[in-house]
């Protein structure tokens, strides 16, 4: 297997787990937006949700074509009618951004790409997705458990 094979292995594979994460939250929580004292405003699950879709969306792009996307619809979040959708939309952005890293070459991973906020490195921009998603399912996990769930929900693809 090679780098961009494992990658876009990993990339799903986080899509899969995050998606489990949304699964086993409340959809009434998956809108909640904790307030806690002194703290900086949060974002909802879905909207965090939505940060993840778009950023997939964008890099796969960027991957396809060597340059971020022009138009703006590329680098919003989308809306999502429940967390159903959100879990449908995310797993096919991750999808769709694996198949641009799987198309890379060796050499593509030492190129360097013109991303929104400076150039970067193929290997980094493949890496960028992954660690935003797995950012954000731990940021999942503390809602679940801020709202009262004391389990730990382990997405059956890590077993």
């Amino acid at each position: 297997m090679n780098v961009p094979e494992y990658m876009a292995r990993q990339t799903e594979r986080m899509a899969d787990s995050l998606a489990h994460f949304i699964a086993t939250t409340p959809e009434d929580k998956l809108v909640w937006h904790p307030q806690m004292e002194g703290s900086a405003p949060t974002r909802s699950i879905l909207e965090q949700v939505g940060e993840c879709v778009a950023v997939n969306r964008l890099i796969a792009s960027l991957l396809r074509s060597g340059k971020p996307p022009e138009a703006s619809p590329g680098r919003t979040a989308p809306a999502f009618a429940n967390g159903q959708d959100a879990q449908e939309q995310l797993v096919a952005s991750a999808r769709e951004l694996a198949e641009a890293v799987r198309g890379m070459s060796e050499e593509d991973l030492t190129r360097t790409y013109e991303h929104p906020r400076g150039q970067m490195r193929g290997e980094n921009v493949i890496m960028m997705c992954l660690r935003n998603m797995a950012y954000h399912a731990g940021q999942i996990n503390l809602y679940q458990i801020l709202s009262g769930d004391a389990e730990f929900h382990v997405p059956p693809t890590w077993r």
